[in-house]
Protein backbone atom coordinates (compact mmCIF):
# COMPACT_ATOMS: atom_id res chain seq x y z
CA UNK A 1 0.00 0.00 0.00
CA UNK A 2 1.10 3.38 -0.41
CA UNK A 3 2.35 5.49 1.93
CA UNK A 4 0.34 8.56 2.72
CA UNK A 5 1.89 11.36 3.89
CA UNK A 6 0.26 14.68 4.96
CA UNK A 7 3.48 16.68 5.75
CA UNK A 8 6.50 18.15 4.69
CA UNK A 9 9.81 18.20 6.56
CA UNK A 10 11.20 21.14 8.31
CA UNK A 11 15.04 22.14 8.16
CA UNK A 12 16.29 23.96 10.89
CA UNK A 13 19.78 25.84 10.24
CA UNK A 14 21.83 25.76 13.04
CA UNK A 15 20.87 23.04 15.04
CA UNK A 16 23.24 19.76 14.47
CA UNK A 17 26.45 22.75 13.50
CA UNK A 18 26.05 26.54 14.14
CA UNK A 19 29.18 28.79 14.38
CA UNK A 20 29.87 30.06 17.71
CA UNK A 21 31.90 32.99 18.75
CA UNK A 22 35.18 31.70 17.67
CA UNK A 23 35.25 30.24 14.53
CA UNK A 24 35.48 26.37 14.34
CA UNK A 25 33.54 25.73 17.72
CA UNK A 26 30.80 23.65 17.33
CA UNK A 27 27.34 22.88 19.22
CA UNK A 28 25.86 20.00 19.34
CA UNK A 29 22.64 18.85 20.44
CA UNK A 30 21.42 14.87 21.13
CA UNK A 31 17.96 15.66 20.00
CA UNK A 32 14.54 16.37 22.25
CA UNK A 33 13.25 14.12 25.14
CA UNK A 34 12.39 10.43 24.44
CA UNK A 35 8.89 10.32 24.12
CA UNK A 36 6.16 8.31 26.10
CA UNK A 37 3.49 7.70 24.16
CA UNK A 38 -0.17 7.21 26.08
CA UNK A 39 -3.59 6.17 25.64
CA UNK A 40 -6.65 3.78 26.43
CA UNK A 41 -5.28 0.10 24.83
CA UNK A 42 -8.57 -1.68 25.40
CA UNK A 43 -10.20 -3.60 22.39
CA UNK A 44 -12.30 -0.90 20.31
CA UNK A 45 -15.21 -2.33 18.06
CA UNK A 46 -16.52 0.79 16.01
CA UNK A 47 -20.26 1.10 15.51
CA UNK A 48 -21.54 3.00 12.75
CA UNK A 49 -24.34 4.36 14.79
CA UNK A 50 -22.10 5.69 16.94
CA UNK A 51 -19.68 7.58 14.19
CA UNK A 52 -19.57 11.24 15.97
CA UNK A 53 -18.33 9.04 19.67
CA UNK A 54 -14.74 9.56 20.69
CA UNK A 55 -13.22 6.16 19.77
CA UNK A 56 -9.42 6.84 20.86
CA UNK A 57 -7.22 9.62 22.51
CA UNK A 58 -3.60 9.61 22.74
CA UNK A 59 -1.30 11.89 24.06
CA UNK A 60 2.41 11.66 24.44
CA UNK A 61 5.05 13.90 26.68
CA UNK A 62 6.63 17.42 25.46
CA UNK A 63 9.54 16.58 23.53
CA UNK A 64 9.90 20.04 22.41
CA UNK A 65 12.76 21.73 24.38
CA UNK A 66 16.30 21.06 23.36
CA UNK A 67 19.76 20.66 24.77
CA UNK A 68 22.66 21.74 23.53
CA UNK A 69 26.25 21.61 24.45
CA UNK A 70 26.74 25.44 24.54
CA UNK A 71 24.29 26.09 27.59
CA UNK A 72 25.21 30.01 26.43
CA UNK A 73 23.21 29.59 22.97
CA UNK A 74 19.38 29.13 23.26
CA UNK A 75 17.67 26.37 21.47
CA UNK A 76 14.80 27.80 18.78
CA UNK A 77 11.29 26.61 20.34
CA UNK A 78 8.86 23.81 19.44
CA UNK A 79 12.02 22.37 16.99
CA UNK A 80 11.20 19.39 17.17
CA UNK A 81 8.35 18.37 14.56
CA UNK A 82 6.30 15.31 16.02
CA UNK A 83 4.68 12.51 13.29
CA UNK A 84 1.73 10.25 14.51
CA UNK A 85 1.87 7.05 12.50
CA UNK A 86 -0.23 4.45 12.38
CA UNK A 87 0.18 0.77 10.19
CA UNK A 88 -1.34 -2.35 10.17
CA UNK A 89 1.92 -4.23 10.90
CA UNK A 90 4.46 -3.94 13.52
CA UNK A 91 7.35 -2.94 10.99
CA UNK A 92 5.49 0.27 9.75
CA UNK A 93 5.87 -0.47 6.19
CA UNK A 94 2.35 1.30 5.39
CA UNK A 95 1.82 3.84 7.09
CA UNK A 96 -0.72 6.85 7.80
CA UNK A 97 0.67 9.86 9.09
CA UNK A 98 -0.90 12.61 10.88
CA UNK A 99 1.38 16.17 11.08
CA UNK A 100 1.02 17.31 14.68
CA UNK A 101 1.21 21.16 15.02
CA UNK A 102 4.24 22.86 17.59
CA UNK A 103 3.00 22.15 20.82
CA UNK A 104 0.41 19.69 20.66
CA UNK A 105 0.92 15.97 22.30
CA UNK A 106 -2.28 14.25 22.15
CA UNK A 107 -4.56 13.45 18.81
CA UNK A 108 -8.50 12.37 19.55
CA UNK A 109 -10.47 10.22 16.84
CA UNK A 110 -14.34 10.13 16.43
CA UNK A 111 -15.66 6.81 15.63
CA UNK A 112 -15.94 7.67 12.11
CA UNK A 113 -12.68 9.59 11.85
CA UNK A 114 -11.10 6.22 13.10
CA UNK A 115 -12.76 4.10 11.10
CA UNK A 116 -11.72 5.97 7.68
CA UNK A 117 -8.31 6.00 8.98
CA UNK A 118 -8.05 1.95 9.08
CA UNK A 119 -9.72 1.51 5.94
CA UNK A 120 -7.15 3.36 4.38
CA UNK A 121 -4.63 0.98 5.60
CA UNK A 122 -6.66 -1.79 4.40
CA UNK A 123 -8.11 -3.85 7.48
CA UNK A 124 -10.81 -5.90 6.69
CA UNK A 125 -14.43 -4.83 7.97
CA UNK A 126 -15.82 -6.60 11.05
CA UNK A 127 -12.91 -8.55 11.72
CA UNK A 128 -10.35 -7.29 14.76
CA UNK A 129 -6.65 -6.37 13.81
CA UNK A 130 -3.95 -5.39 15.36
CA UNK A 131 -3.30 -1.63 14.81
CA UNK A 132 0.06 -0.30 15.71
CA UNK A 133 0.96 3.52 16.71
CA UNK A 134 3.91 5.35 17.18
CA UNK A 135 5.34 9.11 17.62
CA UNK A 136 7.88 9.79 14.70
CA UNK A 137 10.13 12.87 16.20
CA UNK A 138 12.35 15.31 13.31
CA UNK A 139 14.40 17.97 13.81
CA UNK A 140 16.04 18.01 10.53
CA UNK A 141 18.03 16.35 7.50
CA UNK A 142 21.20 15.71 9.62
CA UNK A 143 19.79 14.94 12.29
CA UNK A 144 18.59 10.71 12.79
CA UNK A 145 14.37 10.39 13.16
CA UNK A 146 13.71 9.57 16.87
CA UNK A 147 10.83 7.19 17.69
CA UNK A 148 8.65 6.32 20.44
CA UNK A 149 7.48 3.46 21.93
CA UNK A 150 4.91 1.29 20.13
CA UNK A 151 1.31 1.12 21.26
CA UNK A 152 -0.51 -1.66 19.96
CA UNK A 153 -4.90 -1.59 20.00
CA UNK A 154 -7.13 -4.37 18.55
CA UNK A 155 -9.65 -2.45 16.59
CA UNK A 156 -12.77 -3.72 14.52
CA UNK A 157 -13.86 -1.41 11.64
CA UNK A 158 -17.44 -1.54 10.38
CA UNK A 159 -17.59 -1.68 6.74
CA UNK A 160 -18.09 1.82 4.65
CA UNK A 161 -20.35 1.78 1.83
CA UNK A 162 -18.67 3.55 -0.85
CA UNK A 163 -21.90 3.78 -3.25
CA UNK A 164 -22.79 7.17 -1.95
CA UNK A 165 -21.47 10.35 -1.75
CA UNK A 166 -22.78 12.66 0.40
CA UNK A 167 -23.41 16.42 0.01
CA UNK A 168 -21.63 19.20 2.93
CA UNK A 169 -23.16 22.69 2.90
CA UNK A 170 -20.27 25.45 2.93
CA UNK A 171 -19.60 24.75 6.47
CA UNK A 172 -19.29 20.68 5.84
CA UNK A 173 -22.17 19.65 7.56
CA UNK A 174 -24.06 17.33 6.15
CA UNK A 175 -27.31 18.40 3.66
CA UNK A 176 -29.38 15.13 3.04
CA UNK A 177 -28.57 15.13 -0.70
CA UNK A 178 -26.81 12.27 -1.92
CA UNK A 179 -24.67 11.18 -5.05
CA UNK A 180 -24.09 7.30 -5.69
CA UNK A 181 -21.34 4.97 -7.23
CA UNK A 182 -23.17 1.98 -8.17
CA UNK A 183 -20.08 0.34 -9.09
CA UNK A 184 -18.10 1.65 -5.79
CA UNK A 185 -15.68 3.42 -8.08
CA UNK A 186 -15.34 6.50 -6.88
CA UNK A 187 -17.50 8.01 -9.59
CA UNK A 188 -20.80 9.81 -8.24
CA UNK A 189 -23.63 10.83 -9.81
CA UNK A 190 -27.05 11.51 -9.28
CA UNK A 191 -29.60 14.82 -9.71
CA UNK A 192 -29.37 17.91 -7.08
CA UNK A 193 -31.72 20.95 -6.97
CA UNK A 194 -29.40 23.62 -6.32
CA UNK A 195 -29.56 27.61 -6.04
CA UNK A 196 -27.58 29.96 -8.14
CA UNK A 197 -23.77 29.79 -7.05
CA UNK A 198 -24.81 26.72 -4.56
CA UNK A 199 -21.94 26.28 -3.06
CA UNK A 200 -20.90 22.81 -0.93
CA UNK A 201 -18.35 19.95 -0.67
CA UNK A 202 -18.59 15.77 -1.42
CA UNK A 203 -17.79 13.15 1.37
CA UNK A 204 -17.00 9.40 0.59
CA UNK A 205 -18.40 6.96 2.59
CA UNK A 206 -14.59 6.85 3.70
CA UNK A 207 -14.06 10.40 5.20
CA UNK A 208 -12.30 11.66 2.19
CA UNK A 209 -14.02 14.88 1.63
CA UNK A 210 -13.42 16.73 -1.88
CA UNK A 211 -13.30 20.33 -3.02
CA UNK A 212 -12.41 22.43 -5.34
CA UNK A 213 -9.03 22.95 -6.12
CA UNK A 214 -7.79 25.45 -3.98
CA UNK A 215 -4.03 26.13 -5.74
CA UNK A 216 -5.60 26.21 -9.13
CA UNK A 217 -8.81 27.67 -8.56
CA UNK A 218 -10.40 26.30 -11.68
CA UNK A 219 -13.96 25.73 -11.26
CA UNK A 220 -14.97 21.72 -11.65
CA UNK A 221 -11.22 20.53 -10.76
CA UNK A 222 -11.46 18.14 -7.45
CA UNK A 223 -9.15 18.47 -4.81
CA UNK A 224 -8.82 16.55 -1.29
CA UNK A 225 -5.89 18.98 0.05
CA UNK A 226 -6.60 20.88 3.30
CA UNK A 227 -5.64 23.83 0.13
CA UNK A 228 -9.31 23.13 -0.71
CA UNK A 229 -12.14 25.25 -1.94
CA UNK A 230 -15.71 24.52 -2.40
CA UNK A 231 -17.75 23.77 -5.23
CA UNK A 232 -19.73 26.03 -6.58
CA UNK A 233 -22.63 25.62 -8.86
CA UNK A 234 -23.10 28.05 -12.19
CA UNK A 235 -25.66 31.22 -11.52
CA UNK A 236 -29.18 29.65 -12.57
CA UNK A 237 -31.11 28.03 -9.87
CA UNK A 238 -32.37 24.41 -10.60
CA UNK A 239 -32.19 20.48 -11.58
CA UNK A 240 -28.64 19.67 -11.93
CA UNK A 241 -27.72 16.23 -13.37
CA UNK A 242 -23.95 16.13 -11.19
CA UNK A 243 -21.16 14.32 -11.98
CA UNK A 244 -18.04 14.22 -9.60
CA UNK A 245 -15.26 11.96 -10.59
CA UNK A 246 -12.84 11.00 -7.92
CA UNK A 247 -10.67 9.29 -9.95
CA UNK A 248 -10.03 11.85 -12.92
CA UNK A 249 -10.38 14.83 -10.45
CA UNK A 250 -13.11 16.50 -12.44
CA UNK A 251 -16.79 17.25 -11.35
CA UNK A 252 -19.48 18.40 -14.32
CA UNK A 253 -23.26 20.22 -14.08
CA UNK A 254 -25.71 19.85 -16.35
CA UNK A 255 -28.69 21.95 -15.63
CA UNK A 256 -31.66 20.41 -16.74
CA UNK A 257 -33.57 23.72 -18.44
CA UNK A 258 -36.40 22.08 -19.78
CA UNK A 259 -38.55 18.61 -19.36
CA UNK A 260 -41.41 17.81 -22.22
CA UNK A 261 -43.92 15.29 -21.81
CA UNK A 262 -44.74 12.80 -25.24
CA UNK A 263 -46.81 10.15 -25.97
CA UNK A 264 -50.25 9.83 -23.77
CA UNK A 265 -50.01 12.97 -22.23
CA UNK A 266 -48.18 16.25 -23.24
CA UNK A 267 -47.13 19.69 -21.95
CA UNK A 268 -44.08 21.27 -19.95
CA UNK A 269 -42.99 19.88 -16.31
CA UNK A 270 -42.64 21.88 -13.84
CA UNK A 271 -39.10 21.56 -10.92
CA UNK A 272 -39.71 21.64 -7.00
CA UNK A 273 -36.44 22.27 -6.17
CA UNK A 274 -36.60 21.35 -2.33
CA UNK A 275 -38.05 18.21 -3.08
CA UNK A 276 -35.96 17.24 -6.19
CA UNK A 277 -38.63 16.15 -8.16
CA UNK A 278 -40.57 17.47 -11.23
CA UNK A 279 -44.40 17.08 -11.88
CA UNK A 280 -46.78 17.83 -14.15
CA UNK A 281 -50.69 18.39 -12.82
CA UNK A 282 -53.33 17.33 -14.72
CA UNK A 283 -57.50 16.38 -15.62
CA UNK A 284 -57.51 12.60 -16.47
CA UNK A 285 -60.53 11.75 -19.04
CA UNK A 286 -60.11 7.86 -17.77
CA UNK A 287 -58.14 5.53 -15.90
CA UNK A 288 -55.91 2.64 -17.49
CA UNK A 289 -52.41 2.14 -18.55
CA UNK A 290 -50.96 5.00 -20.90
CA UNK A 291 -47.42 5.69 -22.52
CA UNK A 292 -45.48 8.72 -22.03
CA UNK A 293 -42.20 10.27 -22.89
CA UNK A 294 -40.17 12.47 -21.26
CA UNK A 295 -37.62 14.59 -22.90
CA UNK A 296 -35.88 17.81 -22.93
CA UNK A 297 -32.74 20.32 -23.12
CA UNK A 298 -29.78 21.26 -20.97
CA UNK A 299 -26.52 22.62 -20.49
CA UNK A 300 -23.28 21.29 -19.75
CA UNK A 301 -21.24 22.67 -17.42
CA UNK A 302 -17.54 21.76 -16.72
CA UNK A 303 -13.93 21.93 -16.71
CA UNK A 304 -13.29 23.52 -20.26
CA UNK A 305 -16.22 25.51 -20.06
CA UNK A 306 -16.24 26.70 -16.11
CA UNK A 307 -19.40 28.75 -15.08
CA UNK A 308 -19.70 30.87 -17.86
CA UNK A 309 -23.07 30.46 -19.52
CA UNK A 310 -22.08 31.73 -23.35
CA UNK A 311 -19.43 28.71 -23.09
CA UNK A 312 -21.79 25.98 -21.69
CA UNK A 313 -22.65 23.38 -23.96
CA UNK A 314 -26.65 22.59 -25.06
CA UNK A 315 -27.44 18.49 -24.73
CA UNK A 316 -30.82 16.84 -25.46
CA UNK A 317 -31.67 14.68 -22.59
CA UNK A 318 -34.40 12.37 -21.63
CA UNK A 319 -35.77 9.88 -19.18
CA UNK A 320 -36.70 6.22 -20.11
CA UNK A 321 -37.65 2.72 -18.61
CA UNK A 322 -35.84 -0.07 -18.80
CA UNK A 323 -36.08 -3.39 -16.83
CA UNK A 324 -38.30 -1.72 -14.95
CA UNK A 325 -36.81 1.02 -13.76
CA UNK A 326 -36.40 4.53 -14.71
CA UNK A 327 -33.05 5.66 -16.63
CA UNK A 328 -31.51 8.74 -17.71
CA UNK A 329 -29.84 9.59 -20.85
CA UNK A 330 -30.35 11.16 -24.66
CA UNK A 331 -33.21 8.83 -26.12
CA UNK A 332 -36.38 8.54 -24.71
CA UNK A 333 -37.81 5.10 -24.30
CA UNK A 334 -40.99 5.21 -23.35
CA UNK A 335 -42.69 4.74 -19.53
CA UNK A 336 -45.80 2.83 -18.78
CA UNK A 337 -47.62 4.97 -16.12
CA UNK A 338 -50.80 3.67 -14.37
CA UNK A 339 -54.10 6.48 -14.48
CA UNK A 340 -56.54 4.96 -11.01
CA UNK A 341 -58.71 6.76 -12.04
CA UNK A 342 -60.31 9.79 -13.16
CA UNK A 343 -60.13 13.55 -12.19
CA UNK A 344 -57.08 15.96 -10.83
CA UNK A 345 -53.52 13.98 -11.28
CA UNK A 346 -49.88 15.09 -10.86
CA UNK A 347 -47.65 13.00 -13.05
CA UNK A 348 -44.28 13.02 -10.86
CA UNK A 349 -40.97 12.40 -11.72
CA UNK A 350 -38.77 12.05 -8.40
CA UNK A 351 -35.10 12.05 -8.30
CA UNK A 352 -34.09 12.62 -5.03
CA UNK A 353 -32.57 8.81 -4.43
CA UNK A 354 -29.97 8.66 -6.36
CA UNK A 355 -30.12 5.16 -6.81
CA UNK A 356 -33.39 4.87 -7.57
CA UNK A 357 -35.60 7.85 -9.53
CA UNK A 358 -39.23 6.89 -9.66
CA UNK A 359 -42.13 8.02 -12.07
CA UNK A 360 -45.45 7.78 -10.93
CA UNK A 361 -49.06 9.43 -10.24
CA UNK A 362 -50.53 11.18 -6.91
CA UNK A 363 -54.28 12.08 -7.12
CA UNK A 364 -54.43 15.82 -6.92
CA UNK A 365 -52.55 18.79 -7.51
CA UNK A 366 -48.98 18.93 -7.02
CA UNK A 367 -47.89 22.78 -6.91
CA UNK A 368 -45.11 24.40 -5.90
CA UNK A 369 -45.42 25.83 -2.26
CA UNK A 370 -44.76 29.86 -2.32
CA UNK A 371 -42.65 30.89 0.06
CA UNK A 372 -43.08 34.62 1.75
CA UNK A 373 -40.04 36.93 0.61
CA UNK A 374 -40.43 38.24 4.13
CA UNK A 375 -40.38 37.63 8.01
CA UNK A 376 -41.94 40.14 9.49
CA UNK A 377 -41.08 40.66 13.02
CA UNK A 378 -43.08 42.73 16.03
CA UNK A 379 -41.64 43.97 19.33
CA UNK A 380 -37.63 44.16 18.69
CA UNK A 381 -37.35 47.90 18.26
CA UNK A 382 -40.75 49.20 20.24
CA UNK A 383 -38.19 51.07 22.48
CA UNK A 384 -37.42 53.27 18.93
CA UNK A 385 -40.86 53.24 17.35
CA UNK A 386 -43.26 53.15 20.75
CA UNK A 387 -45.21 50.65 19.50
CA UNK A 388 -45.43 47.35 17.92
CA UNK A 389 -45.47 47.30 14.34
CA UNK A 390 -44.73 45.15 10.72
CA UNK A 391 -41.53 47.75 9.87
CA UNK A 392 -39.07 45.88 10.56
CA UNK A 393 -38.66 42.55 8.48
CA UNK A 394 -36.15 39.79 7.28
CA UNK A 395 -35.47 39.04 3.74
CA UNK A 396 -35.58 35.42 2.29
CA UNK A 397 -31.96 34.10 0.96
CA UNK A 398 -32.20 30.35 0.98
CA UNK A 399 -35.78 29.19 -0.43
CA UNK A 400 -35.09 25.45 -0.10
CA UNK A 401 -34.43 26.00 3.98
CA UNK A 402 -37.00 28.96 4.03
CA UNK A 403 -34.18 31.01 5.62
CA UNK A 404 -34.25 34.54 6.35
CA UNK A 405 -31.80 37.17 7.56
CA UNK A 406 -31.33 40.85 7.97
CA UNK A 407 -29.63 43.50 10.23
CA UNK A 408 -31.57 45.00 13.26
CA UNK A 409 -31.29 47.74 15.38
CA UNK A 410 -32.63 46.30 18.04
CA UNK A 411 -34.33 48.78 20.91
CA UNK A 412 -37.07 45.54 22.88
CA UNK A 413 -38.99 46.70 25.63
CA UNK A 414 -40.79 43.10 25.89
CA UNK A 415 -39.10 40.91 23.71
CA UNK A 416 -40.33 40.22 19.85
CA UNK A 417 -42.44 37.38 17.56
CA UNK A 418 -42.25 36.21 13.96
CA UNK A 419 -44.69 36.68 11.27
CA UNK A 420 -45.45 35.38 7.89
CA UNK A 421 -47.45 38.31 6.38
CA UNK A 422 -47.38 41.92 6.78
CA UNK A 423 -49.89 43.10 9.74
CA UNK A 424 -51.25 39.26 10.07
CA UNK A 425 -50.25 39.19 13.53
CA UNK A 426 -51.76 35.09 13.67
CA UNK A 427 -49.91 32.61 13.18
CA UNK A 428 -47.32 33.91 15.03
CA UNK A 429 -43.50 32.54 15.84
CA UNK A 430 -42.40 32.52 19.51
CA UNK A 431 -39.48 30.94 21.64
CA UNK A 432 -39.91 27.41 22.67
CA UNK A 433 -38.38 26.29 26.51
CA UNK A 434 -34.74 26.90 26.55
CA UNK A 435 -34.08 29.67 23.76
CA UNK A 436 -32.26 32.31 24.98
CA UNK A 437 -31.61 36.04 22.88
CA UNK A 438 -28.35 34.50 21.60
CA UNK A 439 -30.47 30.98 19.85
CA UNK A 440 -32.87 29.40 19.81
CA UNK A 441 -36.23 27.01 18.58
CA UNK A 442 -39.31 28.47 17.47
CA UNK A 443 -43.30 27.47 18.32
CA UNK A 444 -46.01 28.28 16.64
CA UNK A 445 -48.52 30.73 18.77
CA UNK A 446 -46.46 29.76 22.02
CA UNK A 447 -46.76 31.64 24.82
CA UNK A 448 -44.54 34.67 25.63
CA UNK A 449 -42.01 36.11 23.45
CA UNK A 450 -38.32 35.55 22.32
CA UNK A 451 -36.10 36.91 24.19
CA UNK A 452 -34.24 40.29 23.17
CA UNK A 453 -30.29 40.93 23.43
CA UNK A 454 -29.48 44.26 24.64
CA UNK A 455 -29.60 47.06 22.73
CA UNK A 456 -27.77 47.64 19.53
CA UNK A 457 -27.03 46.48 16.05
CA UNK A 458 -27.60 42.40 15.30
CA UNK A 459 -27.71 40.15 12.32
CA UNK A 460 -30.86 38.05 12.75
CA UNK A 461 -30.45 34.45 10.58
CA UNK A 462 -34.09 32.54 11.02
CA UNK A 463 -34.98 29.40 9.42
CA UNK A 464 -38.54 28.47 9.05
CA UNK A 465 -37.70 25.29 7.83
CA UNK A 466 -35.74 23.73 11.15
CA UNK A 467 -37.56 26.54 13.35
CA UNK A 468 -34.29 27.84 14.60
CA UNK A 469 -33.33 31.35 14.81
CA UNK A 470 -29.79 32.88 15.95
CA UNK A 471 -28.64 36.64 16.86
CA UNK A 472 -25.20 37.93 16.58
CA UNK A 473 -23.89 41.41 17.64
CA UNK A 474 -22.71 43.40 14.73
CA UNK A 475 -19.21 44.51 16.09
CA UNK A 476 -16.78 45.07 12.91
CA UNK A 477 -17.70 45.60 9.22
CA UNK A 478 -15.01 44.91 6.90
CA UNK A 479 -15.64 45.12 2.87
CA UNK A 480 -12.92 42.76 0.42
CA UNK A 481 -12.76 42.27 -3.19
CA UNK A 482 -12.29 45.56 -4.54
CA UNK A 483 -9.10 46.18 -7.31
CA UNK A 484 -9.55 41.92 -7.11
CA UNK A 485 -7.89 42.17 -3.27
CA UNK A 486 -10.11 40.14 -1.16
CA UNK A 487 -8.28 40.95 2.33
CA UNK A 488 -10.11 42.39 4.47
CA UNK A 489 -10.32 46.13 4.76
CA UNK A 490 -12.33 47.33 8.41
CA UNK A 491 -14.87 50.01 7.66
CA UNK A 492 -15.87 53.09 10.06
CA UNK A 493 -18.67 53.16 11.84
CA UNK A 494 -21.15 56.59 11.84
CA UNK A 495 -23.60 57.76 14.22
CA UNK A 496 -26.80 56.29 12.38
CA UNK A 497 -26.77 52.90 13.92
CA UNK A 498 -25.89 50.06 11.48
CA UNK A 499 -24.05 52.43 8.54
CA UNK A 500 -21.03 51.96 7.89
CA UNK A 501 -18.24 53.71 5.56
CA UNK A 502 -14.68 53.88 3.99
CA UNK A 503 -12.47 55.44 1.24
CA UNK A 504 -11.87 52.83 -1.68
CA UNK A 505 -8.90 53.69 -3.73
CA UNK A 506 -9.96 52.17 -6.95
CA UNK A 507 -6.09 50.96 -9.01
CA UNK A 508 -7.20 48.12 -10.76
CA UNK A 509 -10.12 46.12 -12.41
CA UNK A 510 -12.89 44.96 -10.07
CA UNK A 511 -13.99 41.72 -12.16
CA UNK A 512 -15.97 39.39 -9.57
CA UNK A 513 -17.48 42.38 -7.70
CA UNK A 514 -16.85 43.13 -3.80
CA UNK A 515 -18.74 41.99 -0.37
CA UNK A 516 -19.18 43.16 2.89
CA UNK A 517 -17.78 40.97 5.72
CA UNK A 518 -19.42 41.36 9.55
CA UNK A 519 -17.29 40.38 12.65
CA UNK A 520 -14.50 39.16 9.97
CA UNK A 521 -16.22 35.76 9.55
CA UNK A 522 -16.84 34.91 6.14
CA UNK A 523 -19.32 32.95 7.29
CA UNK A 524 -21.33 36.33 7.62
CA UNK A 525 -20.85 38.05 4.34
CA UNK A 526 -22.92 39.85 2.07
CA UNK A 527 -23.30 40.05 -1.58
CA UNK A 528 -23.01 43.58 -3.67
CA UNK A 529 -24.86 44.34 -6.67
CA UNK A 530 -26.99 47.43 -8.30
CA UNK A 531 -26.51 48.97 -4.48
CA UNK A 532 -28.34 45.91 -2.61
CA UNK A 533 -27.01 43.64 -0.17
CA UNK A 534 -27.84 39.91 -0.42
CA UNK A 535 -26.43 37.61 2.72
CA UNK A 536 -24.46 34.57 2.14
CA UNK A 537 -23.91 35.42 -1.84
CA UNK A 538 -20.69 34.73 -2.43
CA UNK A 539 -20.46 34.17 -6.19
CA UNK A 540 -21.65 36.23 -8.79
CA UNK A 541 -21.77 39.28 -7.85
CA UNK A 542 -21.66 42.01 -10.42
CA UNK A 543 -17.98 43.55 -11.32
CA UNK A 544 -17.58 46.94 -10.36
CA UNK A 545 -16.70 49.25 -13.84
CA UNK A 546 -15.12 52.34 -11.57
CA UNK A 547 -12.24 54.41 -12.94
CA UNK A 548 -8.70 54.78 -11.14
CA UNK A 549 -9.70 57.34 -8.22
CA UNK A 550 -10.94 57.63 -4.88
CA UNK A 551 -13.91 56.92 -3.34
CA UNK A 552 -16.64 56.71 -0.07
CA UNK A 553 -18.08 53.03 0.12
CA UNK A 554 -21.69 53.62 2.15
CA UNK A 555 -23.14 50.39 3.63
CA UNK A 556 -26.56 50.53 5.26
CA UNK A 557 -26.42 47.29 7.13
CA UNK A 558 -30.32 47.78 8.28
CA UNK A 559 -31.86 48.84 4.84
CA UNK A 560 -29.70 46.67 3.07
CA UNK A 561 -27.97 48.72 0.66
CA UNK A 562 -25.11 50.22 -0.42
CA UNK A 563 -24.05 53.50 -2.72
CA UNK A 564 -20.38 54.13 -4.11
CA UNK A 565 -19.58 57.71 -4.59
Amino acid sequence: MKTIKYFSLVLFAAIFLVSCAKDGDLITTDGGGEVALNGNTADIVLDYNRINDLALTLHWTDNGELTLSNPLVAAPDGATTNILQLSGDENFESVYEILKDKGIYYHQFTVYELNAVINQLGFADGVASRLYIRIKSLLGANMPERYSSIMTIKVTPYKIDKTLGYILDSSKQETGVMLASVESDGVYSGFVGAGGWYNFFLKEGDGVIWGNDGVTGMPFALSSESTQWNFWYPGQSGCYYTIVDTKAKEWSALFIEKLTLGGDLTGDMEYDRKKNRWFYTFDADQSGNFSITIKGTGKQYDVQTGTDDALAVSREVAFGEEGGKIVFGTVSNAISINFPSKGQMTLFLDLANPKEWICGIETGGGEVEEVPQKLFISGIDDGISGNWTFDRYLTLYDKDNRAYSGVINVKSLWGYRFYLAHNEWNPYYTMAVGGTAEKGTLVMNGEGNIAAPSEGVYLLDVSMEKLTYTTTAVSAVSYTGFNDNWALTDMSETETPGVYVATVNITAATPWGFQIVLNKDWNQLFGCGDGVLVYKRNKGNPSVDLTAGTYTLTVDLCAGTYSIK
